[in-house]
């Protein structure tokens, strides 16, 4: 059996050849420039990035509210609600048995 030619090789040079050729004659143009890869961003994924960045500038802690809540416990006027602490306590561990 006798195997003629290199199969896809010679393809691909040639395909080589010709995006060099396309390259060199965009350069050699006045003004010519190569144009690169461009990214369009959705209006949603600009709203996103509008979003993140405003949760950003949001504070983790609010700190006026641990000030308050402090000074509450510290002069003892702070009256948690035990029937809404227990409730959450017991949600907690059902959604933990679901998961």
């Amino acid at each position: 059996m006798k195997i003629n030619g290199t199969g896809g090789i010679d393809h691909i040079k040639a395909y080589t050849k010709q995006q060099q050729k396309e390259t060199d004659e965009v350069k050699n143009k006045p003004g010519g420039q190569i144009r690169g890869d461009t990214l369009e961003i959705s209006t949603e994924a600009r709203r996103m990035q509008k979003y993140k960045g405003m949760l950003a500038e949001i504070p983790a802690v609010r700190e006026e509210l641990v000030d308050s809540l402090k000074q509450r416990i510290k002069d003892g006027s702070y009256r948690p609600d035990s029937e809404k602490i227990a409730a959450g306590l017991i949600e907690e561990n059902l959604s933990d048995k679901i998961k």
